[in-house]
């Protein structure tokens, strides 16, 4: 699959803000969503919503334990669903639902960062 591919795969879903930067491609759920992004890796194309925030150890584990294929992971220092290019409305769901506990994890560190 090359970037043309999954950019025409990206609209065809009905995904907002559709762009290629290099060898990346990004896009939005919806317009009011954050940006995702696709990115070639050896093992083939991967999905990557980041958010930045530090969830809490155990909500990551609860996720990957009920998500399977669709991990919670720390890249950068900052939380980010990933999950292997395929079923881009399974995609949208997951990143709504993702951006649900990013909010809520950001929400609970109030107190300590004064946000």
């Amino acid at each position: 699959m090359t970037p043309d591919d999954v950019e025409r795969a990206f609209l065809d879903a009905g995904f907002c803000g559709v762009e290629r930067d290099g060898a990346q491609v990004y896009a939005r759920i919806a317009a009011q969503a954050p940006e995702f992004r696709a990115e070639e890796t050896e093992g083939g194309w991967r999905l990557v919503l980041p958010w930045n925030v530090r969830p809490p150890v155990t909500a990551m584990e609860a996720w990957n334990e009920n998500m399977g294929f669709a991990r919670m992971q720390i890249i950068a220092g900052e939380a980010a669903l990933v999950m292997p290019l395929g079923d881009l409305a399974q995609w949208a769901a997951l990143a709504a639902e993702a951006e649900a506990h990013f909010i809520l994890w950001r929400r609970a560190r109030r107190p300590a960062e004064g946000m």
